[in-house]
């Protein structure tokens, strides 16, 4: 029979010991069934924006892009904010212009290939009479002219 030290007694007690308490303190950090975790308010909001996006992005595929923003100091506390598309580019021809050259509410956009950059279709925007207009890539184009009238 094999004698016992003292130290290998008080070795044996402190792993025991120490084991003892890496199971205690995951016993008590694990949730008790019905003591669940309660999300803070923090994470409840973006989990609250997370579905609202979801369930906004189902209903109109035309949003592009999201903006939310939380104004402690001010009145307005927050903004929600998707914004849309307006066009889809359907042939050359004239749209509708939501920036007005005095009566002009109309441009004259044409597609212009030999513009097109890194596989973003470019196009000419063009008011009536003017022989000149700008170039436009297509994501500026249809969230900045509406629908084709003619």
């Amino acid at each position: 029979m094999t004698a016992i030290t003292r130290r290998a007694a008080f070795g044996a007690i402190a792993s025991a010991s120490s084991s003892l308490a890496l199971v205690t303190a995951a016993a008590a950090a694990a949730p008790v069934e019905g003591d669940a975790v309660k999300p803070t308010p923090q994470q409840r909001f973006d989990n609250a924006v997370t579905e609202l996006k979801a369930a906004a992005e189902a209903l109109d595929p035309n949003i592009y892009q999201w903006t939310v923003n939380t104004n402690d100091d001010k009145q307005c506390g927050i903004v929600i904010a998707a914004f849309r598309t307006t066009t889809t580019y359907e042939g050359d021809g004239w749209y509708e212009s939501r920036y007005e050259w005095g009566e002009v509410k109309r441009v004259l956009v044409t597609r212009e290939p030999e513009h097109d950059k890194k596989g973003e279709r470019w196009f000419r925007i063009r008011p009536p009479g003017k022989k000149f207009g700008v170039l436009m890539g297509e994501h500026d184009f249809r969230i900045n002219y509406g629908p084709k009238l003619a």
